[in-house]
């Protein structure tokens, strides 16, 4: 029962060796297996002469990325194990899902065409039946028709009785009303007479109000205008008092306002300083400054080589851009060589770029800033720090 027991233990035992071996491997080659990249770019002094190319790879050419630009077109590929990704494939993808989709149209197009020979069939069938119904349609139409000329000679007797009933009654009753049409006339033309009297004189009264109305507003309207001109130069002349009785306090103010920013970026000043003349302070930023230097030594380019050729219209722009190169001269190596033209416009050679760059590398940096009481000091004073 022992030795059961202990073989169970021992299974689980390779179980997790086995595991963990797969996990140090992993990260083994995540850490350690450089990522390798490849730039390559050359000009014959023509814009269709450009070509240039690049190459990333990792874990021995599993994972890849390829870049070609050649006479003005650009092309990549993407390789992950037996997988390829290349530009253009999705139109490639889009033909051939044309072609599979070509089979559907033509089955939906004979679908249609049946469709189309079924409704002709059905048009005929109504046509016929239409034609059946018109008949019926016309056949009752003209018994409607008797049936109406028949009540209609009915209904014309009938108005014509009780037209002539009207006529009596009406002769009666005009005499009736003439009589008081002509009372309320005379009424009317006595009560315009009236009026227009009255009229008359209202028009006098309102015709000399107004005269003497126009006559005041006149008046009131100069005198309106010389208190109003006279209100307006007033207030200019006190609104000016007031700007200038108000000079000197502005100038108080900003004199105060300039003395207080300057005493409080005083302030500032010394805080930041007296920061960054901490001893620990500065012990953290030269270990920092030493390791990130590291870190650019190591991601320097295993090989550079070139030779280029160039100039421009502008003498003077091509003199700054050779300083500018000349700055990074002594770490590009004996094999770059560039020519400046002071003299016409050109841009020929060839530049070739090779190197690696591993994970450790950032882990390691990491690894050592962490582990810096210094550095770890400076992090938790920068988080609290405050102006």
């Amino acid at each position: 029962m022992l030795h059961i027991l202990l073989l169970i233990l021992k299974v689980i035992g390779i179980i997790f060796a086995v595991i963990l071996g797969i996990l140090v491997l992993l990260a083994c080659v995540v850490l350690y297996v450089p990522v390798r990249y490849d730039l390559r770019a050359s000009c014959d002094g023509t814009l269709t002469g450009i070509r240039a190319g690049a190459r990333v790879t990792w874990l021995l050419h599993l994972v890849g990325l390829y870049v070609c630009y050649e006479e003005k077109e650009l092309t990549w590929r993407i390789r992950i194990a037996w997988k390829n990704i290349r530009s253009g494939q999705e139109e490639k993808n889009t033909i051939r899902a044309e072609v599979e989709t070509y089979g559907e149209e033509v089955e939906e197009l004979r679908e249609a065409a049946e469709e189309e020979y079924s409704g002709e069939v059905l048009e005929g069938e109504e046509e016929r039946s239409g034609e059946v119904l018109e008949e019926v349609e016309e056949r009752t139409a003209e018994a409607v028709e008797g049936e109406e000329e028949r009540s209609g000679d009915v209904l014309e007797e009938d108005r014509k009785r009780t037209a002539e009933a009207v006529e009596v009654e009406e002769g009666n009753s005009g005499e009736a009303v003439e009589e008081v049409e002509e009372r309320t006339a005379e009424d009317c033309e006595d009560r315009e007479e009236d009026s227009e009297g009255s009229e008359e004189d209202r028009r006098r009264e309102l015709g000399e109000a107004s005269v003497n109305g126009e006559i005041l507003e006149e008046q009131r309207s100069v005198w309106q205008k010389i208190a109003d001109f006279c209100h307006g130069i007033w207030q200019k002349i006190t609104g000016l008092y007031r700007k200038i009785a108000g000079i000197p306090a502005k100038l108080r103010d900003a004199v105060s306002n300039i003395r207080d920013k300057a005493e409080a970026l005083k302030g500032k000043k010394d805080k930041i300083l007296d920061f960054l003349t901490d001893e620990v302070h500065k012990k953290a930023f030269v270990k920092a400054k030493d390791e990130l230097l590291r870190l650019l030594r190591k991601l320097k380019p295993k090989k550079i080589s070139a030779r280029v050729r160039y100039g421009f219209e502008d003498p003077s722009l091509t003199g700054r851009i050779l300083a500018g190169i000349s700055v990074a001269y002594p770490f590009l190596g004996d094999d770059v060589e560039v020519y400046p033209d002071f003299e016409r416009r050109v841009l020929d050679g060839e530049v070739k770029i090779a190197g690696r760059i591993k994970a450790s590398y950032f882990v390691w940096l990491l690894w050592k800033l962490v582990w810096c009481k210094e550095v770890r000091m400076t992090y938790r004073h920068v988080r609290q720090f405050k102006l």
